[in-house]
């Protein structure tokens, strides 16, 4: 069982591609809120702008792996209990925890 403190969503992209000669856009759609543990490995200002955020960040995330049996995301959002936004993340690597019945998402 995972002690819940935040909410992952999985960004799925569609589209793209070209279309009559014409490229057609990526549209990103975030997936339900699933709960989850975060915990924060790095989280401070001394990192570099990227998509014009300047922070440096890191975080693993518990999600039971009833909800990710195969978890594949390149993209996520985290959320706090309380509502409160983290970020967008890139999924940096993945971990299927079967001997406890998760899946562990580093961020």
């Amino acid at each position: 069982m995972i002690i819940e403190n935040g909410k992952l969503q999985v960004i799925t992209k569609t589209g793209g591609g070209v279309r009559n000669g014409m490229p057609v856009k990526v549209s990103e759609t975030p997936g339900s809120p699933i709960p989850c543990n975060i915990k924060t490995n790095t989280n401070d200002h001394k990192g570099k702008v990227v998509d014009g955020e300047f922070t440096r960040s890191s975080f693993e995330i518990l999600v039971d792996s009833v909800y990710f049996p195969h978890f594949t995301a390149e993209y996520v959002i985290l959320t706090d209990n309380r509502g409160n936004g983290i970020g967008k993340f890139r999924v940096q690597d993945i971990q299927h925890l079967d001997c406890v019945g998760a899946v562990k998402i580093t961020v």
